[in-house]
Formats: structure tokens, C-alpha cells, sequence
């Protein structure tokens, strides 16, 4: 019982601090936290959320720091996305305004739109037909936490440091390319540039193979795993579902001009301006 205050606790501080200058200790190794009870401090959050008004929109995968040895670790955690915080872009240009001190970092991605709810006992290729179409986005990050001594269920407790996402143009994935999308992925690159006075610089390069193979079969697990535990699948028609980790998140600050450019995938690119 006394653990389980404790977790509703940090879930509470993890509440209050959003929209604060105020940076937080991290607490899941004190906690002791292992990734499941790190899910349920998400999962708090997530209700406390819900009851001051936020509407659900879809699920993003929350990637750990390090490169994991069982299967079952490797497996991503499924955090949230809201109404209040996916933006999206015109025409694939925006520019948004982020205040704050916390640190703030910028990660590409590629967002799923969700054209029916999966069920009970269907096939992966059943599964991957549920998603009809894909965008590319960029997730602004923003760490709560007052020092670097925060671990994988801090990331987890926190959302996976989540802001905003700003997405671009959807566009429909055809039956065939729904069930070949991983190999896509894995056979395509993203770059991401910033633009500043002095100049523009590639900040990052890399093959999805790299760092982002299989996302959508780890999906499918993340699904029946879900339906164990509840009967029901976590992604839900009409919703989306947020897949990064392509390429290391990289800080950022206002006055930057960032833009993300995948070749292989029939995507245009997605330029976001800071202010």
C-alpha cells in the first residue's frame, strides 16, 4: 500500500510540474521502479490528465536509452498523445512559440493514422492493415528533471519527455504497402537539419534498420500484450499512433528553423520554425 502512495505521488509531482519552470529530482530508483510500475505512475498520469480535460488522440512508443538483450525489454512502453499538444503543420511549414527553462530536444517521427480498431486474435497482417495512413512529424521533447541521473522508467513515468508533436500531411497507405512497411523503414533514411543565422547543418543521418526496425510488428506485440492484460487493444479508429527513435533527439532552442527530410517513403519533408 505504501508503495503504491508512493506511485501515485510521483505521478501527482510529475502532474503539477507541467507548465512550471520548476525542474524535478527524478525518483525511480529510489522508487525502485521497474518498467511495468513505471507504466502504471504513466497510466495515473494519464487520469489525472483526463479528469482536467484532456482528450486522447492516439499512443506513442517510448523507446529506453539503451540497447536491451530480451526481447521483452526491447519492446517499446505505449505512451499518450492529446488533442491540446499534435499540431499541424500547412502546406508542411509551421512555426510554434515554446517557453520555458527546461531543456528541450527535437526527435523525427512518423505518425499512423489508425482506420479501424483491432481486435482479439488477429494476425499481424490483419493487424497492419488497420493503419491506413502515415505522416512525418517532429515531437518536441522537454525533460522535467533537474539532472541527468534520470533512468528509463523516469522517461516512461513522464510520457517519454513529451510537449507537442507537429505533424505534415498525411498521406494513404495503399493495402500492399500496409504490410511491407517495416521493410520500407528499414530500407529508408531520415535526415534532420537546423537552420540559424550562421547557417544550415545536417544534425542527424541514419538508415531506419538502424534504429527503428520492426516498429510496427513491436505494435502488434504492444497490442496483444494489451488484450491480455485488458481485452482490449490499445489503438483505437480514428486515432494515430507515433513511432520515433529514427534518429537520436537533438537539442534545440528558439530561433531555430528545423527541417526533417526522409527519402525511400513517399513523404514530403516537414520544416518547423521555433519562436
Amino acid at each position: 500500500m505504501l508503495h503504491t502512495s508512493r506511485l501515485l505521488s510521483y505521478a501527482h509531482a510529475i502532474q503539477a510540474n507541467q507548465g512550471k519552470r520548476a525542474l524535478l529530482e527524478p525518483q525511480a530508483e529510489q522508487l525502485g521502479l521497474d518498467r511495468e510500475e513505471s507504466v502504471r505512475v504513466l497510466d495515473t498520469l494519464h487520469t489525472l490528465g483526463v479528469a482536467e480535460g484532456w482528450q486522447l488522440v492516439g499512443r506513442k512508443m517510448i523507446l529506453g536509452e539503451s540497447i536491451a538483450t530480451s526481447e521483452a525489454v526491447q519492446l517499446p512502453r505505449l505512451g499518450y498523445l492529446y488533442q491540446h499538444s499534435v499540431l499541424h503543420a500547412e502546406d508542411n511549414a509551421t512555426a510554434i512559440k515554446l517557453r520555458g527553462t527546461k531543456p528541450l530536444m527535437v526527435e523525427p517521427t512518423l505518425v499512423f493514422g489508425l482506420g479501424s480498431t483491432p481486435e482479439p486474435g488477429e494476425g499481424l497482417q490483419t493487424f497492419l492493415q488497420r493503419f491506413d495512413s502515415v505522416a512525418l512529424a517532429l515531437e518536441i521533447l522537454q525533460n522535467p528533471f533537474k539532472s541527468e541521473r534520470w533512468v528509463d522508467a523516469d522517461k516512461v513515468c513522464a510520457n517519454g519527455f513529451h510537449s507537442h508533436l507537429v505533424m505534415g500531411e498525411a498521406k494513404t497507405l495503399s493495402q500492399k504497402s500496409r504490410t511491407v512497411f517495416d521493410q520500407l523503414v528499414s530500407n529508408a533514411t531520415m535526415t534532420l537539419n537546423v537552420v540559424e543565422r550562421q547557417g544550415a547543418q545536417i544534425v542527424g543521418f541514419g538508415m531506419g534498420r538502424d534504429r527503428l526496425d520492426k516498429s510496427l510488428q513491436h505494435a502488434y506485440a504492444l497490442h496483444q500484450r494489451h488484450i491480455e492484460l485488458t481485452s482490449e487493444s490499445p489503438f483505437v479508429a480514428g486515432q494515430c499512433l507515433a513511432i520515433g527513435g529514427w534518429l537520436p533527439a537533438a537539442p534545440m532552442c528558439s530561433g531555430q528553423e528545423w527541417v526533417a527530410v526522409v527519402s525511400g517513403i513517399d513523404l514530403p519533408s516537414l520544416r518547423v520554425a521555433i519562436e
